[in-house]
């Protein structure tokens, strides 16, 4: 008899069963002595495992805390910069503003109906599903209008007992949930006029904000509701502005939809961004600065000696650049993408970057757009052939109070910290190494000392927005989010006051 007859037999006479039942007794048992035995007690009061649960808490905080994390970085608007340059392209939002306005903010025209119909038991003899007719939901706007759906799926036999039902519904493109008054779940007959009876347990409408699902009515009844012909409607609780979430999108959302109805070819200027850049003191934020200064002539030698080593130079007697150069910015909008834009950094009437000069070049950004959508900057040297020596490249904004903020910087030390020498020459270093980035991760601030002088000068006080633009060591990217933070709560403000 071979293994599996024998198996088999054993099945049949019920050997194998008892067996298997014996052993995970005896298992059970010799589990349950260990776990009473004065030495395991012991070690569960000791040092040792006193660490290993602090370690243990420890591990499950920090999951927490950082799924809490993630959950709060996720918000659709906690780059304000997302809302801004979603506004950004004059050709943006033209067939359909509602649709537009909605995907800013991470959501769409659909909301959805969840019905939870009561489960039969002995508590509840009489009948719980619908036997005849529908049921509808109805909103009203706050315009008076009525939307009506009947609540349907397709292929599936909908308020079943116990059953959880769910309906997407589509709102017409003029529409959206913010439009929204109240709702109301109706009872309908059949075709022959007849009412049914249906019990339903709850019921709830969402729709879909930042990525994340947003309640915006259910039902306030202390049971479950019974419908019937006496009694074929009921109302359903607005929580929506419950949610604050919810309450900031709605007071940003007409503001940006007149946005997105008129164009943005006067309003995203007038009200997005110039006002924020005059509330911060920055009237000039579309338009970027920056020095250039080259090293004098008590330096050249100590550059040749120092750090040209035995590399002559026969063939040019000073480090004076002949060429021209540009600076290339880097812009981004989600929906124009990446956009460059070559500024070409020659004075009238000068020569640049000639030994022992300095220059100073304005930079006007592209229509609406200001110094604040700007993603990265790099400096072109178009003649790589010929040779300069530059000490210091500064970018910056003038404030309204003659004073400088100062964006990102380069300087001879950076220069020989990444390229070795601060002189471009095609015998000294690889021309490729054009373009040169700037960085914009250095955090700078103006003196303290300023903010006393500003306020004397000017008869006011610096505080919140304005002083941390000012005055926190910031770097490029955190004062980029500290304006966009700026423009959208004007948004908030300007929204609120028109409605």
């Amino acid at each position: 008899m071979n293994f599996f007859a024998r198996v088999k037999n054993w099945l049949r006479q019920g050997r194998l069963k008892k067996a298997l039942a014996v052993n995970f007794r005896w298992s059970a048992r010799r589990i349950r002595r260990f776990f009473q035995r004065e030495q395991f007690r012991a070690a569960l009061k000791s040092a040792y495992a006193k660490r290993l649960y602090c370690a243990l808490g420890l591990l499950v905080l920090t999951g927490a805390l950082a799924v809490l994390s993630a959950g709060l970085s996720g918000s659709y608007l906690a780059d304000e910069a997302v809302l801004v340059r979603r506004l950004s392209d004059p050709d943006y939002n033209r067939e359909n503003p509602v649709l537009s306005a909605l995907n800013c903010f991470g959501s769409t025209n659909r909301i959805q109906v969840t019905l939870q119909t009561e489960t039969f038991d002995n508590l509840h003899p009489q009948r719980v599903d619908l036997d005849r007719g529908n049921v509808n939901l109805v909103l009203t706007l706050h315009n008076g209008s009525i939307l009506e759906y009947t609540l349907q799926n397709r292929r599936i036999d909908n308020f079943e007992s116990g059953n959880t039902d769910q309906f997407t519904l589509i709102l017409p493109d003029t529409v959206s949930a913010f439009d929204i008054a109240s709702y109301r779940l109706t009872l309908m007959p059949d075709a022959k006029g007849r009412y049914g009876s249906w019990r339903c347990q709850w019921a709830q409408v969402s729709f879909l904000l930042g990525g994340s699902r947003t309640l915006l009515a259910k039902d306030n009844w202390q049971e479950s509701y019974a419908f019937s012909e006496e009694s074929k409607t009921a109302e359903l609780e607005s929580v929506a502005a419950e949610n604050p979430y919810y309450s900031q999108v709605s007071e940003l959302y007409p503001y940006v939809l007149a946005v997105c109805e008129n164009g943005n070819e006067t309003v995203h200027d007038k009200k997005m961004k110039s006002a924020a850049l005059i509330s911060l003191g920055l009237t000039d934020g579309d338009t970027l600065y920056l020095d250039v200064e080259t090293v004098g002539l008590e330096n050249q030698n100590t550059i040749f000696r120092d750090q040209l080593g035995t590399v002559a130079l026969s063939e040019y007697d000073l480090l004076n650049y002949n060429g021209t150069m540009s600076l290339r910015v880097h812009f981004y909008s989600d929906y124009a993408g990446d956009y460059y834009k070559d500024y070409p950094l020659d004075s009238l009437g000068k020569d640049d970057f000639e030994l022992g000069t300095s220059s100073t070049f304005a930079m006007t950004m592209p229509e609406g757009m200001s110094v604040f959508d700007i993603y990265s900057m790099e400096l072109l040297v178009h003649n790589p052939t010929d040779a300069w020596a530059p000490r210091l490249m500064r970018a910056y904004l003038r404030t309204d109070y003659g004073t400088i903020l100062e964006l990102a910087r380069i300087t001879d030390t950076t220069l020989r910290a990444t390229r070795g020498t601060c002189v471009f020459y095609r015998g000294l270093i690889d021309t490729s190494v054009s373009p040169l980035a700037f960085d914009l991760t250095a955090a700078y601030a103006l003196p303290q000392v300023l903010k006393t002088q500003i306020e004397q000068k000017y008869g006011m006080q610096i505080a919140g927005v304005a002083y941390s633009m000012y005055f926190n060591e910031f770097n490029f990217y955190e004062r980029q989010k500290l304006f966009y933070s700026q423009v959208k709560a004007l948004y908030g403000e300007t929204a609120h006051e028109e409605s």
